[in-house]
């Protein structure tokens, strides 16, 4: 249940600012300690694995995001195939010395450690030279899908190499990062080379960070919650908090075309019955969370200011490209923006007043 309630709560966390329809009832609106007796919050211990980018991760990202698919094909002599190789090969399979359905191809380029062929076809041509014959004995898969048939026989691949090409990334210039902003590429503001790794150095550097910080929140959050002691919270409230779970995870689900029932089968194995079950009981944790933020707001004086909120909203503005704040207010639940500025503010406080423990690992 651990998994869930953290993917929910990532959900929860940016669906909580879109603005939804029908009654809704804020922090603002009630009094939270009628609703919670707080425990200890003060002086907790909670630790989390906090990563580290290496350069050879952003330089990765950069070839194969940037550079990989704006590469030239480099013909190749003077030298056998090696893995990354495209090869142009004719090939023909026989099973029991009778060329099988499906086995036999002309003029086919085959990028040699893509795995798209069985077990040792690919490994079979590396050392192979332009104008040699390779006879690979190899087998299927037991299962092999694309033709049960063929599941688990042996077979020989009599095959010709026609030609060796090689895939030639360009050199990251600043030339290059204007070509790519022009292509639509997503590089951020980058103008420069630089500014490019710089920038997908920060990216990445902003996703653990984010995935340290939420670990840390979720461990501190919980051992409040069950030091506390809840009432029932308001009726809206709890729908609000809900309706908006939902309503995100049906839009991740849009996105990448499927339904919410489909999704939602997909990535967390339930039916209807048993996703609005998820989705009720992460809502209702989630409800008690942000009224438990707010009494420990209200006791140790860290509501938002007026001017707190109108530099949040400020910066929501640049971020998503709102060129008014009434055009901002179409699409984001201002007051929403308001609570969650508190919950960041009372984590702050959390974290400043906790035994807040960090272990430090590369990322792969």
């Amino acid at each position: 249940m651990k998994s869930r309630t953290c993917v929910l709560a990532a959900v929860l966390s940016a669906s909580l600012l879109l603005t939804a329809c029908g009654n809704k009832e804020y922090l603002k609106d009630i009094k939270a300690e009628k609703y919670v007796t707080l425990g200890e919050y003060k002086g907790l211990t909670a630790a989390a694995v906090k990563q580290e980018v290496p350069d050879d991760l952003v330089e990765r990202y950069i070839t194969e995001n940037y550079l990989a698919p704006r590469a030239e094909k480099v013909p190749v002599t003077g030298r056998s195939v090696q893995v990354g190789d495209v090869v142009n090969i004719d090939f023909a399979g026989y099973l029991d010395g009778v060329a099988f359905e499906g086995g036999t191809a002309e003029d086919y380029d085959l990028t040699i450690g893509s795995g798209q062929f069985i077990a040792g076809f690919e490994e079979g041509l590396i050392g192979a030279n332009i104008g040699d014959q390779v006879s690979l004995d190899l087998s299927f898969p037991d299962p092999y899908k694309g033709n049960p048939d063929l599941s688990g026989k042996p077979v020989v691949f009599e095959v010709t190499v026609n030609s060796i090409t090689e895939n030639k990334n360009p050199e990251l210039t600043d030339e290059l990062v204007n070509e790519l902003n022009a292509a639509g590429y997503n590089i951020g503001s980058s103008q420069t080379a630089d500014e490019l790794k710089r920038w997908v150095r920060e990216s990445y550097e902003q996703v653990v960070q984010s995935s340290y910080d939420s670990e840390i929140e979720s461990e501190l959050a919980s051992q409040i919650m069950e030091n506390s002691t809840f009432q029932d919270p308001p009726e809206e409230m709890l729908k609000r908090f809900t309706e908006s779970i939902e309503h995100n995870v049906s839009v991740r689900a849009a996105s990448l075309n499927m339904t919410l029932a489909q999704y939602m089968q997909l990535y967390e194995g339930v039916d209807e019955a048993g996703y609005r079950a998820l989705f009720a009981e992460e809502g209702l944790r989630m409800t008690k969370q942000y009224i438990m933020y707010q009494a420990i707001a209200d006791r140790e004086g860290l509501t938002p200011t007026k001017e707190e909120i109108s530099e949040e909203i400020t910066a929501m503005m640049t971020l998503y490209g709102y060129t008014s704040e009434e055009e901002l207010k179409k699409n984001v639940d201002v007051e929403a923006v308001e609570e969650d500025l508190m919950r960041k503010k009372v984590v702050l406080f959390l974290k400043e007043n906790g035994n807040i423990q960090a272990t430090t690992v590369t990322v792969d």
